[in-house]
């Protein structure tokens, strides 16, 4: 899998968001007299400190010799002649990238930062006079605070999308043989459709093999919708639940007339990906549809202005079949999960991903007496002037 480019931009905020400025690059640079002959005596201190840890070791196995220690000379001599800018800002993304390859418990990067950091403070210490200690070591704090934000966030970036990667290779490679399986219960069921035993098991396999086939489409619209970056458009709500109610309604047991929706003039155009949240909602549908009242469905959708977040709609879905157990919340919200045994276990999970990238969230609470509320917070969409 190929490196990720930096990301500058986020970077950059992760910087101001530390308080790090031009006064304390300033100041490294002014350091650099007395820090950058030691450059080698860190490098040594932490690669002493790898080689000390088996989990460690891996690292040095699978580099050229002299790597490690030349990745941190650099690191070294980066800060105090780089500003923390684009060049040095690199250097560490790359080595965030470069511990999930070589599968490194993060844990002991962070050790290594700080015995970096440790390793710093006492340059400080002993090489500089005692009045201009205090403002070198809170510049050195701020720089080794930014590189393992940025180490830290290059690792979890890599390692995500490894994992989305990987998860969504095997859904594909499930895709074919599970479409054979298919195939021959629907042959065995054509074969021999007065033998009960085996057509009864050639239908439950069928069965399965319908479910696994949508669990893997499911796997992959979730990775899809994981992976894409949001984008803010104007995003008409009521032709939204339309299409989401026309996706869902025709195998439910809700009739046309016993789903209502109020949408307040304040609260009817959201700000997103239309596409993507006529997904959120056909999702939510369809699960306030499958649990209705059998024998009274009733469903309802309502959007009004946040009373808490400003500039966000409060759109809410009731159904009235049997209340939700707030219990089962984190469940309810974690793929594969669901008490329906036909079901995949993907739609209120891809539902809050969904909403989630918008800014937003989702809830679900039981209703006094019966029935079920979810409520949904999405932003709404302000015309540009």
């Amino acid at each position: 899998m190929a490196f990720f480019p930096m990301p500058q931009d986020r970077l950059q905020q992760f910087k101001e968001l530390l308080g790090l400025n031009q006064d304390h690059e300033v100041s490294l640079a002014k350091l650099s007299p007395v820090f950058l002959p030691r450059a080698a005596e860190l490098a040594n201190r932490v690669e002493d400190f790898v080689r000390s840890r088996p989990q460690l070791r891996i690292i040095l196995e699978n580099q050229p010799p002299g790597k490690l220690n030349k990745n941190w000379r650099a690191w070294h001599t980066l800060i105090f002649t780089a500003d923390l800018g684009e060049e040095f800002m690199n250097h560490v993304w790359m080595s965030g990238q470069a511990h999930v390859i070589h599968n490194v418990d993060h844990r002991y990067v962070s050790l290594a930062y700080n015995l970096a950091r440790a390793f710093l403070h006492q340059a400080a210490i002993t090489g500089l006079p005692l009045a201009e200690q205090p403002s070198a070591i809170m510049a050195i704090d701020r720089a080794v605070d930014f590189s393992l934000l940025v180490e830290t966030d290059a690792f979890v970036t890599f390692a995500t999308q490894c994992e989305l990667e990987v998860i969504q290779g095997i859904s594909h490679q499930v895709r074919n043989p599970v479409a054979i399986i298919g195939g021959n219960a629907r042959k065995l069921m054509k074969l021999h459709p007065d033998e009960e035993a085996t057509h009864e098991a050639a239908e439950m396999i069928l069965s399965e093999a319908i479910r696994l086939e949508r669990m893997a489409k499911n796997v992959n619209a979730y990775m899809d919708i994981t992976q894409q970056q949001a984008t803010f458009h104007r995003a008409e709500l009521a032709s939204i639940i339309e299409r989401a109610a026309d996706k869902v309604q025709a195998a439910s047991i809700v009739p046309p007339e016993a789903f209502r929706v109020f949408l307040s003039p304040e609260a009817d155009v959201l700000s997103g990906d239309p596409m993507e949240f006529c997904i959120l909602f056909a999702c939510l549908l369809e699960n306030a549809f499958q649990y209705a009242d059998p024998n009274d469905p009733n469903v309802s959708v309502t959007s009004v202005p946040s009373p808490t977040r400003d500039g966000f709609a409060m759109i809410t879905i009731i159904n009235n079949g049997a209340s939700f157990d707030q219990d089962k919340m984190g469940q309810a919200f974690s793929p594969f999960h669901s008490s329906q045994p036909t079901a995949t276990g993907f739609g209120l999970p891809m539902a809050r991903v969904i909403a989630s990238k918008y800014f937003g969230n989702i809830t679900l609470a039981p209703m006094e007496g019966r029935g079920t509320r979810c409520v949904v917070t999405l932003p709404i969409y302000v015309p540009k002037e």
